[in-house]
């Protein structure tokens, strides 16, 4: 692979979720949206040269059942797995628009790497309730899934997640394994640490954290268990792991809006553990927030090189810069083995 260090990837921006929130009835992101309410859409994706990003598909229970993404509890198998093939579907409609085009095989990962055609999106499922059992998981790879997050915050009938603490469940276990067969790679940042624990001593895949910060730097904040402890950033980092800062403000600091400083405190916290080299973007921008909650100056996806040069600024090489933009995720997603077809 070539890097390409005037592109970028974004490793966590909830594409389908915010197009259902914002126009159910047409959930689309192509048009152009009131700048003060969303950072993103797909102009604002082409204006910052997000060529690559992994899509999620999000879903939560409880409150959220009336939602478009929402279900009934973790044993609403069926609710959960309607919900999350209505955001699969949405981007398969949104590939036959050639609005996008879904990385299933190495080669369509070599075609984001070129500028022309459309964007290319990587579906990472943020909460796996939608799929009804582990020998579902085949089904969903065949579609194009080629990562997944046991849990968001409430966790899932498979793992304990950052809100709801607790190890994997023995379904969550043959979930696992049924991951590992199938190359489709974990995602860490929603898990508990007893969730976590149990993954990195189960799994043989490639596991990554796709938009998390670093715990260390937090850690009067109550959302601290969300964020990485150092030493499960060093056993992903020891696995040839990537991180992916996130952009939400408040996982950067405390008490006052986050600046471009915030971002490179936390890129240098997790590069302690995974090196420059291994870090990059997971932006999670406008997941169910507002520009006014990106750090300030950052507010957009335009506006995405002020960190690599804030980065250079702090001492990153060009290289290393080029990583942060592009490379590290790049380089990540051509060792998983679900792209082999």
């Amino acid at each position: 692979m070539t890097t390409t260090p005037d592109f970028w990837l974004d490793a966590h921006l909830d594409l389908a979720y915010m197009a259902l929130e914002r126009t159910p009835q047409n959930p689309i992101l192509q048009d152009e949206a009131d700048a003060g309410r969303f950072a993103i859409t797909q102009p604002a994706l082409r204006r910052g040269r997000v060529r690559l990003c992994f899509a999620t598909i999000f879903t939560a229970p409880g409150d959220e059942a009336h939602e478009p993404w929402g279900y009934r509890d973790h044993e609403d198998r069926e609710g959960a797995y309607r919900a999350g093939m209505r955001q699969l579907e949405l981007y398969e409609d949104w590939e036959a628009r050639g609005w996008i085009r879904i990385a299933r095989t190495r080669e369509d990962l070599l075609l984001a790497d070129a500028s022309e055609g459309p964007p290319t999106v990587v579906i990472l499922m943020e909460c796996a309730d939608p799929i009804r059992t582990p020998a579902d998981a085949e089904a969903w790879a065949r579609r194009g899934v080629r990562m997944v997050g046991m849990a968001w915050s409430h966790g899932s009938r498979y793992s304990g997640g950052n809100g709801r603490p607790g190890g994997l469940t023995d379904e969550g276990r043959d979930f696992v394994h049924a991951l590992d067969e199938l190359g489709i790679a974990h995602d860490v940042s929603h898990l508990s640490d007893e969730s976590l624990d149990d993954l990195l001593a189960l799994s043989k895949g490639c596991i990554a954290s796709t938009h998390s910060n670093v715990r260390g730097l937090m850690p009067d904040n109550k959302y601290s268990i969300r964020h990485l402890r150092k030493d499960h950033a060093d056993e992903i980092a020891a696995r040839a792991g990537v991180a992916g800062v996130n952009l939400f403000g408040t996982f950067l600091a405390a008490g006052r809006r986050a600046t471009l400083e915030d971002v490179v405190a936390h890129a240098e916290g997790l590069a302690d553990s995974f090196g420059r080299m291994h870090v990059g973007l997971g932006s999670d921008a406008d997941g169910g927030f507002g520009p006014d909650e990106l750090p300030e100056g950052i507010e957009a996806p335009e506006r995405y090189d002020l960190i690599t040069q804030a980065l250079a600024r702090a001492g990153w090489t060009t290289e290393q810069c080029a990583s942060f933009r592009w490379g590290a995720w790049r380089s990540f997603l051509d060792r998983v083995p679900a792209f082999e077809g």
